[in-house]
């Protein structure tokens, strides 16, 4: 299982040019090319970081929780519950699963997050000071602030994790199936629906819409 993981893991990275795992040599930038300048209108560095780059080093930690149906990544390390693993059914569908939360550190979004609840703290601290209620001020800078950042950060990371699992030889199609599939565990475990403004994620639904569209655009581009 580990080594399952850990080959879809090296095999994005490597394709990109976003480092290796410990104990593998890093790939060629002549052979795969970089994704630095590709995102870069998403924040992504245009040159090799500490969070990924060549020589950057990488660590794949499987948890076996069947329970948990998650998978996070951070620079330097991706981490898989095996309670995803049903879900993903495939390669191709873990793929898109690891793509995604790779993305999130080719964005740089846990950077960008430090840094936007400064702006957080700031918009709360004026509206204390104008007097405004704690319960109020706490649900505006929720709902109109954090909330939406991070539903974009995920549509963001939906983006480059197709480029991502393009660039790597996998079907970015099947993308769209594996949120497919997720969304309806979410609805098999929810006993109603929750509104999207009120979630750090956008629906599944509207992603698989979103992908879809993105898919057609990024195939559309690569032919001509």
């Amino acid at each position: 299982m580990s080594h399952h993981v850990r080959r879809v893991v090296s095999r994005i990275l490597t394709a990109s040019n976003l480092g290796a795992l410990h104990g593998e040599k890093p790939a060629h930038a002549t052979l795969f090319g970089d994704s630095f300048g590709e995102f870069s209108e998403f924040g992504a560095s245009t040159r090799p970081t500490e969070a990924y780059g060549p020589q950057k080093k990488w660590d794949v930690i499987v948890v076996d929780d069947k329970r948990t149906v998650n998978a996070m990544a951070t620079p330097g390390v991706v981490v898989v519950f095996t309670g995803i693993l049903p879900v993903c059914r495939d390669e191709e569908g873990l793929a898109a699963v690891l793509a995604h939360e790779i993305g999130h550190v080719v964005a740089r979004h846990t950077a960008e997050r430090i840094s936007s609840q400064t702006v957080w703290f700031g918009v709360a601290a004026i509206l204390q000071l104008l007097s405004v209620d704690y319960f109020i001020t706490q649900n505006l800078t929720t709902f109109l602030l954090e909330l939406p950042n991070s539903r974009m950060q995920e549509r963001e990371a939906d983006l480059i994790g197709l480029r991502l699992m393009s660039k790597a030889c996998y079907n970015p199609g099947a993308a769209p199936a594996m949120f497919e599939r997720l969304g309806q565990l979410e609805k098999s475990v929810m006993s109603r629906k929750a509104f999207e403004f009120a979630q750090t994620h956008p629906a599944s639904e509207n992603r698989v819409k979103v992908r879809s569209v993105r898919l057609e655009n990024l195939l559309r581009n690569a032919d001509t």
